[in-house]
């Protein structure tokens, strides 16, 4: 019996092994996309904003290699006069650095891409949700309707990163402030507020520190 036993032991053992080495090898590494809230916060104080203008962008905790086909930004207004975005003067780039007009996402995006976009508005207090692109990730269909045909970003090229090494993309809004006496197209402040993301690779051995390489 001790024999049998210990044979049985055996081949649980080496059962235990089998599974965790196919689980093990199932996992993958996976992507971060940060906002660099350090230079935002720079960039925010350098315009006297800082306090004044409140910048997040919905970001997942971590990404697959996966294309990201639309930021969803969010601004607030803590100043006391009106705050305007001027989308056709902001811009977003790619990791090679392409500059492309911001064209903010509608209900029905049955737009028409040769003439300007309205600015919007945010009243003191208040904040704005809206979905952006880049102009060259639309195609219209048959119908006339823009839809995204293209990735804003492709994660897929952060596969191949080194441990320490990054991708970078970033979005510049054009902002406009205008104080409470004066009308819109009168003196106004006008700011440009660039918004760099950090695209980093993270191991699958990430958070098992006895197994990472």
């Amino acid at each position: 019996m001790v024999g049998l036993d210990l044979l049985i032991i055996v081949v649980y053992a080496l059962t235990l092994v089998y599974v965790a080495r196919q689980a093990l090898g199932e996992m993958e590494d996976w992507a971060t996309v940060q906002l660099d809230r350090d230079g935002l916060k720079e960039e925010l104080t350098r315009a006297d904003l800082q306090g004044k203008v409140n910048i997040n962008v919905g970001l997942k905790p971590r990404y697959g290699f996966e294309p990201i086909t639309d930021l969803a930004l969010s601004i607030s207004n803590g100043s006391p006069a009106p705050i305007y975005v001027d989308w056709d003067r902001s811009s977003l780039t790619n990791f090679q650095g392409r500059s492309r007009r911001v064209i903010r996402i509608t209900p029905s995006m049955n737009l028409d891409l040769s003439r300007p976009q309205v600015f919007s508005v945010i009243a003191p207090g208040k904040s704005l949700s809206e979905r952006i692109v880049a102009e060259d990730m639309l195609k219209r269909t048959p119908e006339g309707i823009l839809q995204v045909a293209a990735p804003l970003v492709d994660l897929g090229a952060a596969r191949g990163l080194p441990d320490d090494g990054k991708l970078e993309f970033s979005l510049r809004l054009l902002l406009l402030l205008v104080e409470q006496e004066r009308q819109v197209d009168d003196d106004v402040t006008t700011h440009a507020v660039l918004c760099r993301f950090i695209v980093r690779r993270i191991p699958w051995n990430h958070d098992i520190p006895w197994l990472r390489r």
